[in-house]
Formats: C-alpha cells, sequence, structure tokens
C-alpha cells in the first residue's frame, strides 16, 4: 500500500475541461490589447498575420467540438476554407472578407459553447468518437480531440506571441497562465472587458 497522498482527485471529465478552459484562456492572452494596424501585419514572406492565426485555430474548434461533436457550425463554410490547413499563402496573407471585430464575436461564441457542450457532456462519452465525425474526422475520441486542439492552439498561441513582439505590440501578460479555475475566470473577464473597450477599433 502506498503512502503518497493523492493532490490531485479530478475526474477524467474535470481534468479534459481543465485542459481546455486552460489553453482557450491563454489563447485570449496572446490577443490582449492588440493594435488594430498589426491584425494583418506579417513578419516574413513565410510567416501568416495575426488574423489567419486566429481563424485558424477558432475553425479546428468549431469543426470538432461543434460540427462533429453538436452537428452545428457557426462558420461558414467560405470562412473554414479560408483559413484551414494548406491554403495557398497569397490567399492566407489577404485580409479576411469577414472584419476582425466580428470574427472576434465569433471566437467568444464557438469557444464558449464548446465549453458548454463539455460541461454538460456525461464522462463516459470522453472515451467515444464525436457523434457527427464527418469525412474529416480524426478518428480519435473526444478527449484526444482535446488533447490535438490543445497543441494546436498552444503552438500557434507561441507564433502570435513572437509576432507581437517582432511588431513592438508584446502580449503584455505571463506565458503561460489560468493554472486555477479562479485565475481563468479572471483572464476571461479581462478578456471581455478589454475587447468591449476597443472593439469599435476594429469595425473596419
Amino acid at each position: 500500500m502506498s503512502d503518497t497522498q493523492s493532490i490531485d482527485n479530478r475526474t477524467l471529465k474535470e481534468y479534459a475541461i481543465d485542459t481546455y478552459e486552460i489553453v482557450i484562456r491563454n489563447f485570449m492572452i496572446s490577443l490582449y490589447d492588440l493594435e488594430p494596424q498589426n491584425i494583418i501585419k506579417q513578419i516574413s514572406e513565410d510567416t501568416n498575420h495575426i488574423f489567419w492565426i486566429l481563424g485558424h485555430c477558432t475553425s479546428h474548434v468549431d469543426i470538432v467540438l461543434g460540427q462533429q461533436c453538436q452537428g452545428k457550425s457557426v462558420l461558414s463554410k467560405e470562412q473554414h476554407k479560408h483559413f484551414g490547413y494548406g491554403i495557398a499563402k497569397e490567399l492566407a496573407h489577404q485580409k479576411p472578407e469577414i472584419s476582425y471585430l466580428d470574427f472576434i464575436e465569433h471566437f467568444i461564441t464557438i469557444t464558449d459553447n464548446a465549453l458548454e457542450f463539455l460541461k454538460n457532456l456525461p464522462e463516459e462519452k470522453y472515451r467515444e468518437l464525436p457523434q457527427y465525425p464527418g469525412e474529416n474526422s480524426n478518428n480519435v475520441s473526444i478527449l484526444m480531440e482535446i488533447q490535438i486542439i490543445a497543441l494546436h492552439l498552444m503552438g500557434h498561441m507561441g507564433q502570435i506571441t513572437a509576432i507581437r513582439r517582432k511588431l513592438g505590440n508584446p502580449v503584455p501578460y505571463g506565458f503561460v497562465a489560468g493554472k486555477t479555475k479562479e485565475s481563468r475566470d479572471k483572464i476571461y473577464a479581462g478578456f471581455l472587458r478589454k475587447w468591449k473597450e476597443s472593439k469599435d477599433n476594429f469595425s473596419k
């Protein structure tokens, strides 16, 4: 019998939700105080701009935790295609047809809907395939999909952080944050507050 004491009694579901929420709140941090002139600036010919990276990551969440898990998608097929993996650089580097203002509203809706879905999903379902996998499914469990999303978004968050430093508009907070539920709630509230204060600057 072990003499060690367990200090983490989270269930698989709680661990999965924490993982998802940590990555989304950290991704929000990477967008704090972003200056409008920098959303589509490139630091090199091979580097996508921040708006495309945001769209790419949001599309991933929308496809997996929206379309494949819930049978509904917020973004259009055209938007998924524009922000999809493998799109030609000359297209990815253009300014998207949707405004940054409208897209952030989609980002908030998509990530909030996904969190609510995960909270309501029975724990046993986490080890199963999404209900509406479709032809582009990874054919893995919802739990594994959350891990893939986490790895994908954290990688791109590092990209955004590096781009912003190069542009002289650095991310104003640490990398990585949100270990506790209370800190994640503060990050989310701060993101919404800052977005409300600055959103009119992104209307064009």
